[in-house]
């Protein structure tokens, strides 16, 4: 993990702990969300961290609103797998690395099995409604900033 990406995160994390403290708001599962873009568009995303609430992810939801999403924050800036398990809906996977899009996995469906991994380690992973990638264009090297009460973080 380089230098840079290392700072980046520890001042995610800051900046996450900073907003509980200054009116964060949280989605109706108890999450806290952020608010960020991806190319021009924003996204409303709720932030998991926790082994259980990563394991959980958007399993067992019956809807993902357009303009919603869910960040995760991995533990290692990894190659990153993910899978379908107990999901309700269509999600787009957005792998994020160096504040770019790394890769997306589109439009995956509830039955699709088997596990979808990050086409370079990355720490952030941000999943959307399915068909959000192709309806605002979103590819890989695009922009991704988080923006969120006393933190913006910009592509280096």
């Amino acid at each position: 993990m380089s230098r840079k990406t290392l700072i980046i995160f520890i001042l995610l994390i800051i900046g996450l702990g900073a907003m509980s403290a200054s009116g964060q708001e949280y989605s109706k599962f108890g999450n806290p969300l952020a608010r960020l873009t991806v190319k021009d568009v924003p996204v409303l995303a709720e932030v998991v961290s926790t082994p259980k609430k990563v394991y959980l992810g958007l399993g067992r939801r019956k809807e993902l609103p357009e303009g919603r999403g869910m960040l995760f924050l991995m533990p290692q800036n990894t190659l990153q797998l993910f899978c379908m398990r107990d999901m309700l809906i269509s999600i787009d996977i957005i792998w994020i690395a160096d504040g770019k899009v790394a890769g997306i996995h589109k439009q995956l469906s509830p039955a699709d099995k088997g596990t979808f991994c990050s086409p370079v380690p990355v720490r952030l992973v941000l999943e959307v409604p399915g068909g959000f990638a192709d309806l605002h264009g979103i590819k890989v090297g695009d922009p991704v900033k988080l923006q969120s009460p006393g933190l913006s973080w910009k592509t280096p």
